[in-house]
Order: C-alpha cells, then sequence, then structure tokens
C-alpha cells in the first residue's frame, strides 16, 4: 500500500513484520545538556545505528529551568538483536563508560515495546 492510500484509510498501518521500541531516559544538569547531547550521539546513537539487527534510533532532548531530559528510542528486528547490543539481561540499562560524569539518578531499566502501527513517513506532507 503506497503513502497515498494510507493517509486515505482509516485503518492503521500494521507494521510489515513485527520490531520492537526500546527506550532509554536520562536527565542531567542544564549546564551539561550540550556536552552530553554530543557525547551521547557519539558514544550511544551513533554505535547503536551501526549495531546488526537495528533499524534507526532517534534521541530526543527536553530542557526545563534546571536540567535536561533526554530519551533514545530505538527499533530493532528482534529481542535476539537486542541482546546482541544489551547483554542476555536485556531489559538493564547499558551505560556508557561516561554516564556518570552527566547523569542525575540513572534509570536501571529500559522499557521495551513491540510497534504495532508505524504512521511515519505515511502521511503526506501539505502542499
Amino acid at each position: 500500500m503506497d503513502a497515498t492510500a494510507l493517509a486515505a484509510s482509516d485503518s492503521p498501518a500494521f507494521s510489515p513484520s513485527p520490531k520492537i521500541a526500546r527506550i532509554w531516559r536520562g536527565r542531567t544538569p542544564l549546564a551539561l545538556a550540550d556536552a552530553y547531547r554530543q557525547y551521547l550521539f557519539d558514544a550511544g546513537v551513533r554505535k547503536i545505528a551501526a549495531i546488526p539487527g537495528n533499524r534507526g534510533v532517534q534521541m530526543m532532548m527536553r530542557r526545563t529551568a534546571q536540567e535536561a531530559e533526554f530519551m533514545v528510542v530505538s527499533y530493532w528486528d528482534t529481542i535476539e538483536a537486542i541482546k546482541g547490543f544489551a547483554g542476555p539481561a536485556y531489559e538493564q540499562v547499558r551505560d556508557l563508560p561516561r554516564d556518570d560524569e552527566f547523569l542525575i539518578a540513572k534509570e536501571t531499566q529500559a522499557r521495551h515495546f513491540d510497534l504495532a502501527v508505524d504512521f511515519w513517513g505515511a502521511i503526506p506532507s501539505p502542499r
């Protein structure tokens, strides 16, 4: 089904094959936000994107008056592919070497979701 047909359809676009989203979140003091954003991209996001079985990765950032919150969502073919990155205890966060220099109250668990609907790029931009 092409993007035009999907946009006109009343039903969701179901993912053609099961994919899993892995979600990690972390917070830094606001003063360290820019440095951590670059570090997270270099040491985390770029490496995740190159792992076999990875279908993409996004890094998001939100600033408040006192801190910055980061969220990384990576997309995978299978849990086995995630284990290739995170190890057998794949639900545990895999810290980056310098995370202790930046992060406040580190999370210990990553969250995993089955990708049930994918409208990314399916709806054409208005002209």
